[in-house]
């Protein structure tokens, strides 16, 4: 099938002003991240960053950059664990071969680790976890009166 002109995307406008400054701060921010990492990774302060960064005509005060590059530095973990997760979900993925040659495989994923589903939904699971291996003194409110001396 062939478009005529009509149907057919211009997107070269669009390229063209990915060079140009964005209207907003935030914008202006995101577009200068990856120059701004590298700047980190090379040893510079933020102080300096800011002064190079209003001396290059981002106008943005001290404070209002430290926010934006705590967002981005967020969005880039997220986006860094994200594609760990599904990368380890990939790995331990059975086969659907392997599956199907052990009878059952569903319910025997399920059995593997029952508690991983309610594990990864309990907010508190780290907190239960720790206080199941305290080690030291733990106080009992109710003791048994049998133990006591």
């Amino acid at each position: 099938m062939d478009q005529t002109p009509k149907e057919k995307l211009d997107l070269t406008r669009l390229r063209a002003r990915l060079g140009e400054k964005p209207r907003t701060k935030t914008g202006q921010i995101r577009q200068a991240w990856p120059h701004i990492k590298d700047l980190f990774d090379a040893g510079h302060t933020l102080k300096d960053i800011h002064v190079w960064l209003n001396e290059a005509g981002i106008e943005i005060g001290y404070a209002r950059l430290s926010t934006y590059l705590g967002q981005l530095r967020r969005r880039d973990q997220a986006t860094a664990l994200a594609e760990t997760v599904s990368a380890l979900s990939e790995l331990t993925r059975v086969p659907d071969h392997a599956r199907s040659s052990s009878g059952n495989g569903a319910a025997q994923e399920t059995r593997r680790d029952p508690d991983s589903a309610s594990a990864a939904n309990d907010p508190l699971a780290n907190v239960r976890e720790r206080e199941g291996r305290r080690s030291g003194f733990q106080f009992n409110s109710e003791p048994d009166s049998k133990k006591l001396i």
